[in-house]
């Protein structure tokens, strides 16, 4: 037997498999409530979700196996002329052999062939996704609220960065043009400093961290950015942050969360 994973199209005889896929990868990476896992498996994932996108000629779903066995899939469409990766989930059990990765690659390329633009979109919810796309020079051009289970969250939208060609376009067809917040926050969107909860000036970092509604920034009681001091969460524009044993983050002004990935091959929307 092998450990290298191999691509095949989805099948029906698929349905069931992809379906506890999505279910435990979801539960293993997003920082979403249970309820709302429930809901987007609810309106993915079901059979005939799955059937329904399967027939449609812009979606192709792609699986990969690894010693005979489903490991993961991967869902992508084509929206005018650009090609969207949508839907990436590997089973938990299954990560760190390549699946994902290999999935990946196999989307773009085909997506490449097709399109003039590849894109991906990934749930802020999913904290590690977005490290998994900047792997392959994708990067964030824009972010926007959906309705997930009644509750809002926000949606990055990914876009090759390898050529100027796709970061001149980024964000400006599509989706994009619809998004409710149509930028991303960035470093020179930040202010330097800040001032805490007991007034005490501190200095933002350079780094930043998905969170479940915005991005987390380090902080430092010093100018020299040395000493280490806590969050800043963009959401809210509060340093109220807090941050677990298991380096999980949480702002308790706005209840934004940042949740560390997985060592794994990718597992997101």
């Amino acid at each position: 037997m092998s450990d290298t994973p191999s691509v095949r199209a989805f099948e029906h005889a698929d349905i069931d498999r992809v379906g506890e896929v999505a279910e435990s990868s979801m539960t293993a990476s997003y920082a979403l409530s249970p309820g709302d896992l429930e809901t987007i498996h609810e309106e993915e994932f079901t059979s005939d979700a799955l059937r329904e996108r399967a027939a449609d000629p812009d979606v192709d779903i792609a699986v990969g196996e690894v010693d005979g066995v489903v490991a993961g899939f991967v869902e992508t469409s084509v929206q005018g002329d650009h090609g969207v990766v949508r839907w990436l989930h590997v089973d938990p059990e299954r990560r760190g052999r390549g699946v994902g990765t290999t999935l990946f690659e196999h989307a773009v390329a085909d997506l490449d062939d097709r399109t003039d633009e590849v894109r991906g979109l990934v749930l802020a919810s999913n904290t590690a996704a977005g490290q998994f796309f900047e792997r392959f020079d994708f990067q964030a051009v824009d972010e926007r609220t959906i309705d997930v289970g009644g509750r809002e969250t926000v949606l990055y939208e990914y876009a090759d960065q390898s050529t100027d060609e796709s970061a001149s376009d980024a964000g400006t067809s599509g989706d994009a043009a619809d998004a409710d917040d149509a930028t991303a926050v960035t470093h020179a969107d930040l202010p330097d400093t800040v001032t805490d909860a007991d007034g005490e000036t501190v200095h933002l970092g350079t780094d930043t961290l998905r969170g479940s509604d915005g991005q987390f920034v380090p902080t430092y009681a010093d100018a020299a950015r040395e000493d280490a001091y806590g969050y800043y969460c963009t959401n809210c524009a509060e340093t109220d942050v807090t941050m677990d044993s298991m380096e999980r983050l949480n702002c308790r002004r706005c209840g934004n969360t940042h949740t560390p990935g997985d060592e794994y091959d990718g597992s997101y929307l």
